[in-house]
């Protein structure tokens, strides 16, 4: 079946196509309509569908091909020797280059890179020595909005699972704690997180979202966060977003929180930990949020939202995405028109489950008299709070999002404008009088200045 035949050329409208015969392991053959045999699927782990020429006609025929793509080559028919018909010779498809329209850092293809070869997509590793655990993760098509870019709850959804998947690989599959601490009913509870977002991921990105850990007192552990964009497998790769959050022991029954068992602290201390590497800087303190209730600013319409049982997560209490979620959705449209959000604080108070009411208020942070401090950015503060039955309020969480006027420069880009002004400005002058250089004349508020810092 695999013997060498010679080449054929084939010709179907513009362009010649050679096929080349591969001589490959006969398991993995096609059938007629280009699935692969149960046994290459189950020896490999691959459930891919190879595409052959029956596809594209129901797909409109030569319409789902793009320019400059080699002809899908038809099977080799060969006829038995009792001459009962014709059979499939075991063949694979001979694909000599990658279709430019699919971008190699998203896109596995069966076809170029081997039976063997693992798709690159949502891969999990631990690294630095296995204490930073590292996951990789596509945008997703219902993740983006319609600039085609991902949102503060998208972030904290990746940020969440990649550290659920690192308690995994240090305790075990599906435990969130370890057995000194489950044998006495107790858990890791998050408290505090900060969320800093310079650029968003947009839609058919891969993100590189990197987690580790670090017990600093009997009570907490710190948890840092760093996410990573490539552009394509060969390409430049940059730091987008980075987060820290602060995680406590809490005892189930007795709700209340409890001291982090020495053995957990040395057995995360001694394998585990990242020590000393502090994402936002070794001086960074997480910021106390004030209760907006209790504040001399404006109230928004308070907004509500039920817990619903898509809500919920395992310890069947409204997850803590879904808190990101609710805060956003209060913030007003104008906000969202003007500004977009890079840096998100929130302080998690109580639990709320099934069917709890949930009011949710916001208040633009400024002075006492509500001018806002800032012309570029603008901070919000966020409140959400459980109604009960009976009238009570129970504080669920408290938030802090800034936000960023849309076009406005960052304080770096600032300083970089200011240096441009002052080796181009209006009074750096030349022989004659003229401005120095092309760029002469440049103001450090100029939209040119701004140009050039960025």
């Amino acid at each position: 079946a695999n013997s060498a035949r010679p080449a054929r050329t084939h010709r179907r409208g513009r362009g010649t196509c050679v096929r080349r015969t591969v001589t490959r392991d006969p398991s993995p053959v096609l059938t007629g309509t280009g699935e692969m045999n149960s046994l290459a699927v189950h020896a490999r782990g691959f459930t891919h569908r190879v595409l052959t020429r029956s596809d594209n006609d129901r797909r409109g025929g030569h319409k789902f091909n793009p320019p400059n793509r080699l002809p899908t080559p038809q099977p080799v028919v060969r006829r038995k020797a009792s001459g009962d018909g014709p059979s499939l010779a075991p063949r694979l498809r001979d694909v000599s280059e990658r279709p430019s329209y699919v971008p190699s850092a998203v896109f596995y293809d069966q076809r170029t890179q081997g039976l063997d070869a693992p798709p690159p997509v949502h891969v999990r590793a631990l690294i630095e020595d296995g204490r930073v655990f590292s996951e990789i993760f596509p945008v997703r098509f219902d993740e983006v909005g319609p600039d085609k870019a991902c949102t503060m709850r998208t972030v904290a959804s990746m940020m969440q699972e990649c550290a659920c998947n690192h308690i995994q690989a240090m305790w075990g599959k599906g435990q969130s704690s370890p057995a000194e601490m489950r044998s006495n009913n107790q858990a890791f509870v998050c408290t505090q997180m900060h969320i800093e977002v310079h650029e968003y991921p947009r839609w058919g990105d891969e993100v590189e979202v990197k987690t580790w850990v670090e017990v600093e007192r009997s009570v907490s552990a710190r948890r840092d966060f760093e996410l990573v964009l490539c552009d394509g497998p060969e390409g430049t790769c940059r730091a987008v977003g980075a987060a820290t959050s602060r995680w406590v022991a809490f005892d189930v029954a007795k709700r209340r929180m409890v001291r982090i068992p020495k053995k957990t602290t040395e057995d995360v201390t001694n394998y585990h930990a990242l020590l000393n590497n502090h994402i936002m800087g070794e001086d960074y303190v997480m910021p106390k949020l004030p209760d907006v209730r209790n504040t001399n600013l404006p109230l928004s319409q308070p907004e509500a939202f039920t817990g619903d049982r898509l809500d919920l997560d395992m310890n069947g209490h409204v997850n803590n995405v879904v808190y990101t979620e609710w805060i956003l959705e209060s913030v007003p449209v104008d906000m969202w028109t003007d500004y977009q959000l890079y840096e998100l604080d929130i302080e998690f108070k109580s639990e709320c489950g099934y069917g709890d009411v949930i009011a949710a208020v916001t208040a633009r942070e400024g002075s006492a008299e509500g001018v806002v401090i800032e012309e570029d950015n603008a901070r919000v503060l966020h409140q959400l709070v459980k109604l009960g039955d009976d009238g009570r309020e129970t504080e669920v969480i408290r938030a802090r999002t800034t936000w960023r006027r849309k076009g406005a420069m960052t304080a770096e880009e600032k300083e970089m404008a200011a240096v441009i002004a002052a080796a181009w400005g209006p009074k750096k002058k030349g022989p004659g009088g003229k401005a120095k250089g092309r760029l002469g004349g440049i103001g450090p508020g100029s939209v040119d200045a701004a140009l050039l810092a960025r």
